[in-house]
């Protein structure tokens, strides 16, 4: 297969070496079990299949894919071992106005307080490839509302239980703004070392409570101690998918992934607004700008599914134009014949098979990722002995 920069005439598909980012919340398991590697000494978080300056990934020979083509949508291999910040992705105008104002302030783009990596917004969707934790979206402010009086019951100091209930009491007329700007706010009580966040979940850690989301904010306290993050995941819904459902995150919406491995498509960017359950930096202004207070339904995508010459094909559609992705599932020599006549990643998530575009065939397993120009028209996906997984992401 070739794999180099094209000479006289451009293949018809390219290896891609992906990126790895090592986050301290990523597993030291997960992406090695999915590609069949050792497991790591290190926290593998995500592997990254696009032309974004920041992470630039390359062909087999070391080219930037980036020299081919500037993709409108970035594909990732996410592994969550550990909460991820609560954050939030800004949408075209807030990104824009934010890029400049830091690029003229003179901010270097891999300054730890830098908030704009770029001009683009982020919307984004995951597909869960293992059962998969997250909280996205706020919930209703009423049932937030409860949450917080029973952290007021838990506590047994007075004047944090006088708070918490303020709190609810605030929560209960739909004040969402008020109370996560009260939560972290930077000279606020909750950020103070060993202060009130620590005490609240201490209670929480010494009650017999099997509240989900009392436990899901504590198991993120313990990790993050003295970050009132995990008091702002009461405000949000709490996700448990099952391996092939998926989210979709549109700008402005706040959430945190918080455990299992999936396969993400976002509009190519790299801009993430921070508020919490982070060592990196917090930006709680800009991220107050950005956030939608608006409660919703947890923002779960239903794809439509159908099968073509015993080859089940899903379709996930969000409302973007950056990107739509498909997903086919083969089962063993199974093959299937598409049209490829515009720029594609594809990325094998498990099993064993090939692919074929023009006069180039790419064998796949669990982790490849190939880029698809298109030049050759049509693309012809093909299983071995076992059943294959390949996902396909392009513009819609």
């Amino acid at each position: 297969m070739t794999t180099g920069l094209p000479q006289q005439q451009p293949a018809a598909l390219y290896r891609l070496s992906a990126p790895v980012k090592d986050y301290a919340w990523g597993s030291t398991t997960l992406l090695a079990q999915l590609t069949g590697a050792p497991a790591s000494d290190t926290p593998q978080a995500e592997m990254w299949f696009g032309t974004h300056p920041t992470t630039p990934t390359r062909l087999a020979d070391g080219t930037a894919l980036a020299e081919l083509v500037d993709l409108p949508y970035l594909v990732k291999l996410l592994a969550a071992e550990q909460p991820l910040s609560i954050q939030a992705h800004p949408d075209k105008v807030h990104a824009a106005a934010g890029f400049a104002a830091e690029n003229a302030a003179g901010i270097p783009l891999d300054h730890p307080e830098r908030t704009y990596k770029d001009a683009n917004h982020k919307p984004e969707m995951l597909i869960a490839l293992s059962n998969f934790t997250a909280m996205a979206g706020f919930r209703d402010p009423a049932d937030s509302a409860d949450t917080f009086r029973q952290l007021a019951g838990l506590v047994d100091n007075s004047v944090v239980a006088g708070l918490l209930d303020s709190l609810a009491n605030q929560l209960d007329d739909g004040q969402l703004q008020e109370v996560l700007s009260q939560l972290i706010d930077p000279q606020g009580p909750f950020w103070e070392p060993e202060g009130f966040t620590r005490k609240i979940f201490i209670a929480v850690a010494n009650s017999d409570t099997t509240d989900r989301y009392l436990r899901n904010a504590l198991a993120a306290a313990t990790i993050h101690q003295d970050d009132p993050g995990a008091l702002v995941a009461l405000l949000m819904h709490l996700i448990e998918l099952t391996p092939g459902e998926a989210l979709f995150v549109p700008s402005g919406t706040i959430h945190a992934y918080i455990a299992g491995l999936g396969l993400e498509v976002m509009a190519t960017s790299d801009n993430v607004i921070r508020g919490g359950l982070t060592v990196k930096h917090v930006d709680v202004a800009e991220l107050d700008r950005v956030v939608s207070y608006t409660p919703a339904n947890p923002p779960i995508i239903e794809p439509s599914v159908r099968i073509i010459e015993d080859v089940m094909v899903t379709r996930f559609t969000p409302p973007v134009s950056e990107f739509a992705l498909t997903r086919y599932d083969l089962p063993p020599h199974a093959s299937l014949t598409i049209t490829a006549e515009t720029p594609h990643i594809a990325v094998c998530t498990s099993g064993t098979g090939t692919l074929t575009s023009g006069n180039d065939t790419a064998k796949v397993t669990p982790g490849t990722g190939i880029y698809v120009p298109g030049h050759g028209g049509v693309l012809e996906l093909a299983a071995k002995d076992t059943p294959v997984t390949i996902f396909i992401a392009g513009q819609p």
